[in-house]
């Protein structure tokens, strides 16, 4: 009685934690307005699932010593120019083509529930 006593308690102890957010990255380092534009996509994704919402993401790069996050679609034709940990985006232009070349460390933030990941994304 007692072996099967332990699994259950285990089990029910699982069960009953409160789940983080759907993150693939820590909590604490993805910047509020960031976490604030995923709960708004979520939103959408529940409200709406077919929307092409639900085939996106948010990679985080390292450039000059600085977080950047992107967010990719591949169902649409518009792109997110990359934004700092402090919310400033880097509008595209010489400076954009510089972290282009030169990001590296991508790492996920968040995955919507059909995001698949397609070849040619450094």
């Amino acid at each position: 009685m007692k072996r099967l006593l332990i699994p259950i308690v285990l089990l029910i102890a699982f069960l009953s934690c409160e789940k983080e957010k759907n993150y693939l990255i820590p909590a604490n380092e993805i910047p509020e307005w960031l976490k604030t534009k995923i709960s708004q996509d979520e939103q959408i994704i529940k409200d709406s699932p077919q929307l092409m919402n639900a085939y996106g993401a948010w990679i985080r790069y390292r450039w000059q010593n600085t977080n950047y996050f992107e967010y990719i679609n591949f169902l649409s034709s518009s792109s997110v120019a990359p934004v700092s940990e402090s919310g400033d985006t880097l509008y595209y232009g010489a400076t954009n083509l510089n972290y282009n070349n030169e990001k590296c460390c991508k790492e996920y933030v968040w995955k919507a529930p059909m995001y698949k990941e397609y070849g040619g994304i450094k």
